[in-house]
């Protein structure tokens, strides 16, 4: 069944049984009433994350993390890849910094994707000088994407971890040795690390991005903690190569290959886990048409991934019950904007027809959902954000909040309307990034912020 059949049908579905309900049991107000129930699942499903979360942040608190010392019976060889297309402003300083990570086996491989500036150039200039630097340059014409790109570098290399950095990415030199032990029990797949915006990076666009990343850490580390399912975020991810191998690789035709990753990962029952004792930084956005082209991708993804897989997940030997909430009470946050859109049409059709309408309850509902993603929103400031107040959080939390309604709302909608409408997927495009920055100067230590 195709994502354009499957959500028609779904939407279908929606509206012929509130139409049912409207008109046999309740009288009016199914939309209201079904978009209310969506809130108040997520609103659940929050608290649940959170709840968990402070009592982790306590423990913490009475035992603070300590870098671990390698296992030297279990140091996995890790091939690090980093797709890279016109990437000649950050490039370099990205394969430099990947080499001062502290960990006795690893190489690089940089997989030039047909770029079309001097990206190539760079790095060949760059082996001369770095033995471990491997460069596959793709050949023009090559099935284009990410997915692609990483699917062409997996058979070259014989390493047991494949970690997938951008090209703009900057971490840490004991990166490794926090991340690599999460793999070390066979039912692990995966792990990700916490994402960060560099830190010296100005502006509006970027301090919200900065915000939304929190959140997300938030979210994420709630889902590590309660069993859920915990979702790799394509830059600071490392993936086992036996089970990259056992999922069939990256999928070329997806828009957003790490949410993809992720579903089928679980479907195999690979565990994944979320790290928030380090980062990786990486450039901000900073400007709107950017920003929305990227995030409207994301959302693009994020539903089509459900979509193709709703119906593997059903089963429970490939995601257990709590995995399964979990997936349905974020999945379900996609269905606010249209159905918010239809009560506010219903709302405004009423009032054109001079019949009562149910604005006060859209209101109320409304207004519930700003919380619902405000509590989380300030919870991510207040854990993951350092160098902000109590105050300052809040304030923040309350921009940022109407920041991601007004950002995301649309993003979903128009991909709703993509996946319906238009033949064709929309197809992946690497984010700009300008290098304009100092990342060893102005980074600060990561390790006091997360």
């Amino acid at each position: 069944m195709t994502n354009r059949t499957l959500l028609i049908s779904l939407f279908l579905g929606i509206c012929i049984g509130a139409w049912a309900l409207d008109r046999w049991v309740l009288g009016g107000n199914a939309i209201n009433l079904l978009l209310a129930a969506i809130v108040a699942i997520s609103a659940s499903h929050i608290v649940w994350l959170l709840s968990v979360q402070v009592k982790w942040h306590k423990e913490r608190k009475a035992h603070p993390f300590q870098v671990p010392e390698l296992d030297p019976e279990w140091t996995p060889y890790i091939n690090i890849f980093v797709a890279a297309k016109n990437e000649s402003r950050v490039i370099e300083t990205c394969v430099r910094n990947l080499f001062k990570i502290d960990y006795p086996n690893f190489d690089i491989w940089v997989i030039d994707d047909a770029s079309t500036d001097n990206t190539l150039e760079i790095l060949k200039r760059m082996q001369e000088d770095l033995p471990r630097l491997n460069v596959l340059a793709r050949a023009p014409g090559s099935v284009p994407g990410k997915s692609a790109a990483l699917n062409e570098c997996l058979p070259l290399c014989k390493g047991d971890i494949v970690a997938v950095f951008d090209a703009d990415s900057f971490v840490k030199p004991d990166f490794f040795k926090i991340m690599v032990p999460l793999l070390k029990d066979d039912e692990v797949g995966a792990v990700q690390a916490q994402k960060k915006i560099y830190e010296h990076q100005e502006g509006f666009l970027v301090d919200c991005q900065a915000s939304e990343y929190a959140m997300d850490t938030c979210l994420q580390m709630g889902r590590t903690l309660v069993g859920g399912a915990v979702e790799l975020r394509g830059n600071g991810q490392l993936v086992k190569r036996a089970a990259l191998v056992d999922v069939g690789g990256w999928n070329n035709n997806s828009i957003t290959d790490d949410l993809d990753l992720s579903m089928r990962l679980l479907i195999h029952r690979y565990d994944i886990k979320f790290c928030p004792d380090t980062a990786v930084f990486e450039e901000g956005v900073v400007n709107l048409r950017s920003l929305f082209r990227q995030r409207r991708r994301w959302a693009e993804g994020s539903i089509r991934r459900y979509l193709d897989y709703i119906i593997p997940l059903q089963f429970p030997s490939h995601a257990s019950i709590v995995e399964r909430f979990d997936i349905f009470s974020f999945l379900v946050e996609f269905a606010w904007p249209a159905l918010t859109f239809m009560a506010i049409a219903q709302v405004v059709a009423d009032v054109m027809h001079g019949v009562p309408s149910d604005a006060p309850m859209v209101v109320a509902v409304s207004v519930f959902a700003i919380v619902t993603i405000w509590v989380p929103l300030y919870a991510g400031l207040r854990f993951y954000r350092k160098d902000l107040s109590p105050w300052a959080a809040m304030v923040n939390a309350v921009v940022v909040n109407s920041y991601i309604f007004a950002l995301w709302s649309p993003c979903v909608v128009v991909s709703i309307w993509q996946i319906m409408f238009r033949s064709k997927a929309s197809t992946w495009k690497p984010t700009q990034h300008f290098g304009s920055v100092e990342t060893q100067t102005h980074l600060t230590d990561a390790g006091s912020s997360v």
